[in-house]
């Protein structure tokens, strides 16, 4: 009889898949001098940023391979970066090389600040902190009310810079995932803008992961002061109807009703940047006359247009009649008007590959959470309640893609749990109770192998099938399977009985089915078959 899943990991001292890194790399931190600091921000606040962060930059690098501590600046300047790094004005709306450039490098900043320090010495983790939790409205008023403030009256102390204060992402964000949300959605609708926000996102996420590891490796009860606590701790003492907004965020999906649950974070921020007049074809430089107020080219420069100062100077245009108004750029709703052959395709597969896999790090960063905290927000069991209450109804090629992945993104015991908590919902009720997670090749053979669906339907069989070939691998792959003859025949014979029973309980619906239906069956029948041939194969290597 082969032993259990986690039994085979400990005796094999297989670990978890989880990000780690070695403490003893970190650069101690000391606070970059005030003087060098007013330099930098004086840069930032003339928005000449790549110079500005270039000097950080320096500063940050210099003594490395030594034991002189990394002179970092204030939490301020980092959520600035973070802000910098993402912000349409300097990568999507924008056709500027040296405001790409800038925001290129402020995202390599942060990037390098992280690899080199510890995440909660740094300021890393108190510059991505959403600190104003106020519900959307409230908070967009109160933006407005800024917008018509007096710009010079800055408080002491503060960078007199927008991208720090009306523009900062962290001003105009409800919390990380309403972030999460918009970014994923941009995964399905707005490719310009997710090839932003993937790298924005990839960053934030190796800060989460490193720095909920270094705190458990540090002191074990330290899990619930981390960065991805900070983010779940509004929602902890909440009913679970409002935990499913972190779901919802998770696997946005660009239709409508997840692009109003999670909207753009900055105002238009999908359109594409402007043609300058003189790349128009056949298109005539206009006049300067200042008494007319015929400006000519001079307020067409990207570098006024895309920025904050621009976006003003456009709103208090807006005042003038319709007549006046005239733009070369759709409105950002106009996008979601009617639907490509591409959008449709792209919203069926969650945005592809690099977003899936950006979704499956959220959720594993979240059940680490759990696993290690699990009075704080749920613990594991009621987390992968929830997971299954979202990962069920998923298109089956996205289904396949979470719970048979090709890299693992979670630990086998966790897997294990998981596909187990959503394989007992789905098969027949023919199928004998199984309640334990310690998986055995015996479990595997009586209570999984050898049943179909609930259902009579391609796709629901389907998922049945790549959940029972989920955790057939996991059994090889940890080692758990017995290989002695006698029981590689019987496992082999539950697998193909298995098999045999859910296309033939396929083949029993009768139901005659047309258009993208039947076509999303015959797609399923193919998962089935290919399912099987893994299987025989993967049994046939173990054997």
């Amino acid at each position: 009889m082969g032993m259990s899943i986690d039994a085979a990991i400990n005796s094999s001292q297989s670990s978890a898949h989880r990000p780690t890194r070695r403490t003893t790399t970190y650069r101690r931190v000391e606070a970059i001098p005030p003087q060098l600091l007013d330099q930098c921000t004086v840069c930032i606040e003339e928005q000449l940023f790549t110079q500005g962060i270039a000097l950080l930059a320096s500063v940050l690098t210099s003594g490395q391979g030594t034991c002189r501590p990394a002179l970092v600046p204030s939490p301020q300047h980092l959520r600035l970066l973070a802000t910098l790094s993402v912000h349409p004005s300097l990568t999507s709306r924008t056709t500027s090389k040296d405001r790409h450039a800038a925001a290129d490098a402020a995202l390599q900043y942060l990037r390098h600040l992280h690899h080199l320090t510890v995440v909660d010495e740094s300021g890393l983790s108190q510059a991505l902190t959403y600190q104003d939790t106020t519900p959307s409205r409230s908070k967009r008023a109160k933006l407005r009310h800024n917008n018509d403030s007096d710009e010079d009256s800055v408080p002491s102390g503060s960078i007199n810079s927008p991208y720090a204060g009306k523009e900062s992402l962290f001003s105009n964000a409800d919390d990380f995932w309403a972030v999460v949300g918009w970014a994923l959605n941009c995964s399905v609708a707005h490719p310009a803008r997710w090839a932003r926000w993937k790298l924005w996102l990839e960053m934030v996420l190796d800060v989460l992961e490193s720095d909920l590891e270094d705190r458990h490796c540090r002191d074990p009860h330290t899990a619930d002061t981390s960065l991805i606590a900070r983010y779940l701790a509004q929602y902890a003492d909440q009913g679970r109807n409002i935990k499913r907004r972190i779901m919802r965020a998770v696997l946005a999906d660009g239709s409508q009703t997840s692009m109003n649950q999670f909207p753009e974070i900055w105002r238009n921020e999908t359109r594409p940047p402007k043609v300058k007049s003189d790349e128009l074809i056949g298109s005539k430089k206009r006049k300067l006359d200042l008494e007319q107020g015929e400006f000519g080219d001079y307020l067409d420069s990207d570098s006024d247009r895309d920025s904050p100062v621009g976006d003003l100077r456009a709103s208090r245009n807006a005042t003038r009649a319709p007549s006046a108004r005239l733009s070369t750029a759709p409105d950002s709703a106009s996008c979601h008007a009617s639907p490509t052959a591409d959008s449709v395709k792209s919203q069926a597969t969650y945005g592809g590959e690099s977003s899936i896999a950006i979704r499956k790090r959220l959720l594993a960063v979240l059940a680490r959470l759990a696993a290690l905290a699990p009075d704080l927000f749920l613990d594991t069991e009621d987390l992968f309640d929830l997971y299954t209450e979202f990962l069920r109804p998923l298109p089956l090629p996205v289904f396949t893609s979470f719970l048979l992945p090709s890299v693992p993104w979670l630990d086998a015991n966790t897997q294990s749990s998981l596909i187990q908590m959503l394989l007992r919902p789905l098969l027949s009720s023919a199928a004998p109770v199984y309640n334990a997670n310690a998986l055995t090749q015996d479990d595997f053979e009586t209570h999984y192998a050898p049943f179909a669906a609930n259902g009579t339907s391609a796709v629901e069989n389907a998922r049945v099938a790549v959940l029972i070939e989920g955790l057939l691998r996991l059994l090889w792959e940890t080692k758990a399977l017995d290989t002695q003859p006698s029981s590689m025949k019987r496992l082999q014979r539950a697998a193909t009985n298995g098999c045999k029973v859910r296309r033939d309980k396929v083949s029993w619906d009768g139901r005659k089915k047309s258009g993208p239906r039947a076509r999303e069956e015959e797609d399923a029948m193919a998962v089935i078959e290919a399912g099987e041939a893994r299987m025989l194969v993967m049994l046939e290597i173990a054997g």
